[in-house]
């Protein structure tokens, strides 16, 4: 178990110092005063922590959590149904669709800095040359419609993956180029993972960068996110999380082709530093405040298809999905993830500066569902006095 800021659910030391002060100075100390009573809400958050391992099935699964200024990274289980050793905040694991929170921010940084609009047509930063042959007067798709799953764009595209970056890059704007009866944008919500590649390239075109770089330049290094790349190196991949055993293996290998969708890896230490950016204190900058509000109501949706993972969505943000306050959890700010053998999952309440973050390895029992309200019932209890 690794920590920084101090700990969440760490015992108080008051009495048994005074105690070892008085000794120094007399040859006979006061009683001992009685040791606290145990802390109550402590006690459910650690009950809490503990029925979400049990209820994810998994072999190893690592979890960040974060209140005020405080952060705590949590390792459960073991990296791999051989490996011996607790997992911990330097375990690496897969983000998977966590990675298009990170290209929300990026998008949110550049409309901050001015580089582009939310509201600016995708045409704007195809490749030179490149022309979609649209049906006359079709509404263009916008930076916002492909952060907020309101594009038109299918789930997938059905490329190969594991292509060079640059010709992944060209073979989505060629397949974009053949889409010839895409539904109108706006109307309604489809999850899509190639829209958010196609919004990588965007910001890359943008930002005068590969998408890896100009990530790692905007996020990563500014908050010191060494593991967070979507290449890692042979030393991080020593570190990998073994992946669902009851499914195919996957190699840890670059995935900078599919980086903005899902490609990102990165550790539960990394990720306590970024949901400490997510929650600081003060009013929020520019770039946070247009990452983290609410785009599209759902109820002004003719239809909404994938968003409910954790829960009911009631809108939707840039890569954020909002649930409204339940019996268990304020209102609350989420997204999931799963693939490549890992099951992932991140929540944030702006309002009480609460996150939390886990990652683990069974994508075969169907875990999504009890894990994410685990989640959500831990941000309801730090959250409370």
């Amino acid at each position: 178990m690794s920590r920084c800021g101090g700990s969440i659910v760490g015992a108080r030391y008051a009495a048994v110092m005074a105690a070892v002060l008085a000794l120094a100075g007399c040859q006979r100390a006061p009683p001992p005063t009685p040791a606290p009573a145990p802390d109550a809400r402590a006690a459910r958050i650690e009950a809490t922590l503990q029925r979400l391992y049990v209820d994810s099935q998994a072999v190893g699964l690592v979890v960040a959590v974060v209140e005020d200024d405080q952060t705590e990274v949590r390792g459960f289980g073991h990296p791999g149904p051989l490996d011996p050793a607790p997992t911990n905040g330097k375990t690496l694991v897969r983000l998977e669709s966590i990675s298009k929170l990170f290209a929300a921010q990026l998008l949110a940084a550049e409309v901050a800095d001015g580089r582009l609009r939310l509201t600016d047509p995708l045409t704007l930063y195809a490749p030179k040359g490149w022309a979609a042959r649209r049906r006359r007067g079709a509404q263009p798709i916008e930076l916002l419609n492909l952060a907020t799953h309101t594009s038109g764009l299918p789930r997938e595209s059905g490329l190969r993956p594991g292509l060079a970056p640059v010709a992944a890059a060209e073979a989505r704007w060629a397949w974009l180029g053949r889409q010839r009866r895409l539904p109108p944008p706006g109307r309604r919500a489809l999850y899509s993972n190639i829209a958010f590649d196609v919004l990588g390239d965007a910001l890359a075109d943008a930002g005068g960068a590969p998408y890896p770089e100009a990530l790692a330049a905007a996020v990563m290094r500014p908050l010191g996110m060494a593991d967070t790349t979507p290449s890692p190196t042979p030393d991080a991949c020593a570190r990998l999380m073994s992946p669902d055993p009851l499914r195919p293996p996957h190699p840890c290998v670059d995935q900078s082709d599919y980086a903005a969708s899902g490609g990102l890896y990165s550790t539960a230490d990394d990720m306590a530093l970024w949901l400490k950016a997510q929650l600081a204190p003060g009013a929020a900058a520019d770039a946070r405040r247009i990452s983290q509000a609410i785009y599209v109501q759902r109820a002004a949706l003719a239809a909404a298809v994938g968003l409910d993972h954790a829960g009911p969505a009631s809108a939707i943000g840039l890569g954020w999905i909002e649930q409204t306050a339940s019996a268990t959890h304020p209102r609350i700010l989420e997204k999931t993830g799963g693939g490549d053998g890992f099951l992932t999952y991140v929540v944030i309440d702006p309002a009480r500066r609460v996150g939390v973050f886990v990652a683990f390895d069974n994508v075969s029992g169907k875990r999504m569902e009890p894990v994410t309200a685990d989640a959500n019932d831990l941000v309801g209890l730090l959250g409370a006095p």
